[in-house]
């Protein structure tokens, strides 16, 4: 089966159920889905049958009824590529040129085997179609007869006459007379069944007309003569339309001339009759066709030049082609060895890529967790400024502290000076009362009375000089319980000035820190941020480098 009829087939399934379905029953015979059928290959009856049946499948469709839509749409197809087939003024002169056509394309194509298509007429409605073919397709057949039926616009009754392996016959009725059949009863009459000659035939009639005439003229005794005068005429008859149909032979030389195509030959004649019209339009036509063949003839001569220079340029292109072969060859390797580079840069990168994600996550989590502590430093850093503040509160109430103790050690001084005093009056008030016993011992009895005084006064001298005594013994105890005090408050407060001072320090380092982990934490969010930017652009590289090693696969497989 020709590639050219295969590939009009491939192109109609291809509008009537899509690429995809045609694709895959290509796939199923080992075709390629962008395969080229050239017109002069031959393609296996059996993989064309098998798409197509495929197909069929593939649309829960029978595989009869798909040959005949086939067909039907075929011959829209036929009538984009060779209008000049169409160019019918019915369906029934279109199907009698379809022997020729069939058989031009058998000369063209060289082991075509198209059917056989033959029509007869067997009345002025009615034909005889044939379709003989050793592949059978009856159905693609049929569609192609309904496909003609739409174009030409006919309603043509179809009826099946008989069916073999490789023949249908068909009884078509046609709307329209496609056959007339003139008949000359005269003429035939004449004839007498076997006599062809027109002179004979003109002969005849003048015999009989002269016969009828002379009967009753002579009368039967002169039968004779009647029969001889009447033969007389007939043959005078018979040599006078021979002889004045002599130009018929040369008029049937010119026809055989222009069925013969043979045009160098020319001539005139001169009857001074219809002869003469005829040969004249004979020679008309032939002169008319003359023309068409120069014309033709010259287009045929500059096709040949052309031919030759496509050959010229055939042979250049072959050359060309063989170059272009071993290059594309090595495009070929070049493009396989690019593909699996590129597969491998893909794979490559598509583990890099997966492990710059994985470090792209674990930082976007280290810069949660690093903006969590950030503000758990800021927290903390507030919290010692917080300390330091309420410590310098402190150490300022400690010197307070310190300050009231060393009053109050000064007030105890000065308590010791006062007891001191009242322990001096003790002593001058025991001296007094001394004094005033010794004065009441010279008195006698008059100064009985004030010995009990000067008594009374030394008991109360003594008793506060006892006083006295312990007064100075606890004061000098709390005097020195104070200083003690006072003492270690002063430690205390030089200690916590020093902490206070060692805090102050530990805040601003901390502050300081805290300043530079904000930058660097700053820096590596931003870092963060543009390593998220990095991974989103090498993704984007991935999927540009992943669609380059398809363009190189399919590069490599269209070199192949």
């Amino acid at each position: 089966m020709k590639g050219t009829v295969v590939a009009t087939w491939m192109k109609t399934n291809r509008e009537l159920f899509g690429d995809k379905a045609v694709n895959e029953a290509m796939n199923r015979v080992g075709w390629k889905q962008n395969k080229i059928f050239s017109p002069i290959e031959n393609v296996d009856d059996d993989k064309v049958k098998t798409v197509i049946k495929h197909i069929a499948s593939s649309q829960n469709m029978d595989v009869k009824l798909l040959w005949r839509k086939i067909g039907q749409d075929n011959i829209k197809t036929f009538n984009k590529y060779y209008p000049a087939f169409f160019q019918h003024e019915n369906v029934y002169s279109f199907l009698k040129s379809m022997f020729d056509v069939h058989v031009v394309m058998t000369k063209k194509f060289a082991g075509a085997k198209p059917p056989l298509l033959t029509i007869n007429p067997i009345s002025s409605k009615e034909a005889i179609f044939t379709y003989n073919s050793s592949r059978g397709m009856f159905d693609y057949f049929l569609g192609l007869l309904d496909g003609v039926f739409a174009h030409f616009k006919e309603k043509i009754r179809v009826e099946e006459i008989s069916r073999t392996n490789t023949t249908l016959d068909l009884k078509l009725v046609f709307e329209k007379d496609i056959y007339y059949s003139q008949k000359y009863s005269f003429n035939k009459l004449l004839s007498l069944g076997f006599i062809k000659n027109f002179g004979a035939k003109a002969a005849l009639f003048t015999f009989i007309i002269s016969l009828i005439v002379t009967i009753p003229l002579m009368g039967l005794d002169n039968i004779l003569k009647s029969l001889i005068a009447s033969s007389l005429s007939g043959i005078a008859t018979f040599i006078g339309v021979s002889l004045m149909l002599a130009p018929i032979n040369r008029i049937k030389e010119e026809l055989n001339n222009v069925v013969e195509n043979k045009y160098h030959i020319d001539g005139e004649i001169k009857t001074y009759d219809f002869f003469e019209d005829i040969y004249n339009s004979i020679k008309k036509h032939k002169n008319i066709i003359q023309a068409d063949f120069v014309g033709f003839k010259g287009i045929t001569d500059e096709m040949n030049a052309f031919i030759n220079n496509i050959n010229c340029i055939s042979n250049s292109m072959d050359t060309t082609s063989s170059e272009i072969s071993g290059i594309v060859e090595q495009v070929a390797d070049n493009a396989i060895v690019q593909a699996n580079n590129t597969d491998d840069a893909v794979q490559s990168l598509n583990g890099n890529i997966g492990a710059l994600k994985n470090i792209v996550e674990n930082e976007n989590s280290n810069k949660i967790q690093l903006e969590t502590a950030m503000e758990k430093i800021n927290n903390s850093y507030e919290e010692i400024d917080n300390a330091s503040k309420n410590i310098s509160i402190s150490l300022d109430k400690f010197n307070d502290v310190k300050v009231k103790g060393t009053h109050l050690e000064n007030r105890a001084k000065d308590i010791t000076n006062i007891v001191s005093i009242v322990s001096g009056i003790s002593d001058q008030t025991n001296l007094l009362a001394l004094n005033a016993s010794i004065e009441a011992a010279r008195a006698g009895e008059q100064g009985r009375g004030f010995v009990v005084v000067a008594d009374s006064i030394k008991k109360l001298s003594e008793q506060s000089k006892d006083a006295v005594k312990e007064v100075n013994s606890n004061l000098k105890q709390f005097r020195d319980e104070i200083k003690t005090l006072v003492e270690q408050i002063e430690v205390q407060y030089n200690l916590l000035e020093q902490e206070t001072a060692s805090l102050g320090v530990v805040r601003n380092i901390s502050f300081e820190a805290n300043s530079s982990i904000q930058k660097v934490a700053t820096s590596m969010i931003e870092t963060i941020e543009k390593l998220n930017k990095e991974a989103d652009s090498i993704s984007m590289a991935y999927k540009n480098i992943e669609a380059l090693s398809t363009i190189a696969e399919e590069n490599s497989a269209s070199s192949e």
